[in-house]
């Protein structure tokens, strides 16, 4: 592996010290087991303290949006050896969500492919503000709560999403603003989903912000309570967004901690508040249309949308063992295997199916001598197997899809 010279990167401290919740050994590596290091990104949608309360931080000045564990070149993992981590496939983030995301969509990899080759040639930096597809990969991603998390994801079927329309209109003043909102209801029954969420966005009257701020302005209590929940985290942090109608469309997905969906290419979608571990391919392919300060891409968001209605892709585990249950969808760049220390009983071999990323998020685990503390991660290179041990924890562990894994049966919990 080479070193990435002059990158600056921001680690998520202080840990406890020795003798404190989690003591660290001196000799830190055992076998082919690498400590992580991992930049944080400070966006502002993030929560200074969500974090901070899970893995037991000091809470941080500035939001800690999200930390990212992999190799994508815009702000790679370092290993203990102070190598940068390279040829990853795939990435693990560390998601604290306090206030909504943009609506965005991910890029397929032949609309990644393409997008970015057309912005290669137009010269625009790699990291310009007006930069849409910053690598040639696609983005399909798989979210696993570690809190409540709320979610906005793909669209409801038309009756639903006109329903919810007309309770907004409702909500609004009579005249052209109800008259606008409608619009919207008409152009889901006919099925034409882009068409309403183009409306929406590009507001080209600018009736529906108007009317965004109406309805941001009105209580929200006659409303059943997952809608009124979503319009207030909305409108509080963007009122006047027309967005917020769109927002209106997407299924709203509450997930129980542990429990896990999975957001395709295409699939438009919002996180709107909690923490949860993110897998994705290595990628940071973006297409926003609104509840954001960043540039929307309105036009670009609607060429790789998937403007049909989808249920929600909510994941059930494969169980491998009691304790151990994997998560796989579609993509063979990651899978994601959920590991509940003393369920599995005292100790759990990682099989040596590609390289690993190995997230502690509670208790304590030994691998060897080293020991991981909730927020720790460790880099397992392709090819080795480790034993971990613990008495109580909860491990993730992120790697390329066995397409066998149906007929494998299950890695060995040990001890």
């Amino acid at each position: 592996m080479n070193t990435l010279p002059s990158a600056t990167f921001t680690t998520p401290g202080p840990f406890p010290g020795p003798g404190v919740a989690c003591p660290q050994e001196a000799a830190d590596r055992v076998s082919a087991v690498f400590r992580m290091t991992n930049p944080v990104r400070h966006y502002e949608w993030g929560s200074r303290t969500a974090v901070s309360d899970l893995f037991g931080w000091v809470p941080s000045a500035s939001p800690q949006a999200e930390i990212w564990m992999g190799s994508h070149p815009t702000d790679p993992s370092h290993l203990e050896t102070g190598e940068a981590l390279t040829d990853v496939p795939f990435m693990v983030k560390v998601l604290s969500v306090d206030t909504p995301l943009s609506i965005q969509a991910h890029p397929a990899l032949e609309q990644a492919q393409s997008g970015f080759a057309a912005e290669q040639a137009a010269q625009i930096p790699p990291n310009a503000p007006e930069r849409s597809y910053r690598d040639p990969q696609h983005k399909p991603e798989l979210v696993f709560a570690l809190t409540e998390f709320a979610a906005l994801s793909g669209f409801d079927d038309s009756d639903a999403v006109a329903g919810r329309l007309t309770q907004a209109q409702r909500l609004i003043a009579e005249g052209d603003l109800a008259i606008a909102v409608e619009g919207l209801s008409l152009e889901i029954l006919r099925g034409d989903y882009g068409a309403a969420v183009r409306m929406a966005l590009e507001d080209r009257t600018g009736l529906l912000s108007v009317a965004a701020e109406e309805l941001a302005m009105r209580a929200t209590s006659v409303l059943e309570p997952a809608l009124a929940d979503t319009l207030s985290r909305i409108t509080s942090h963007f009122p006047g967004d027309p967005s917020i109608f769109v927002a209106l469309m997407l299924h709203r997905v509450d997930l129980a901690p542990g429990q896990a969906m999975y957001v395709a290419p295409g699939t438009l979608h919002t996180y709107l508040h909690g923490v949860a571990v993110e897998v994705q391919t290595c990628s940071d392919n973006v297409l926003r249309g609104g509840l954001t300060s960043k540039r929307v891409d309105v036009s670009g968001l609607l060429k790789i949308l998937n403007a049909s209605p989808t249920d929600p892709q909510l994941l059930e585990p494969l169980v491998l063992a009691p304790g151990a249950d994997r998560y796989v969808t579609e993509a063979e760049e990651f899978q994601l295997t959920h590991i509940d220390f003393p369920a599995v009983g005292p100790q759990y071999r990682t099989d040596n199916a590609g390289p690993m990323i190995v997230l502690c998020t509670s208790g304590s685990v030994r691998a060897g001598t080293a020991v991981l503390c909730p927020g720790d991660s460790v880099y397992i290179p392709v090819g080795s197997t480790e034993v971990f041990s613990s008495e109580g924890a909860q491990l993730l562990i992120a790697q390329p899809r066995d397409v066998r894994a149906r007929s494998l049966g299950a890695p060995k919990a040990v001890g």
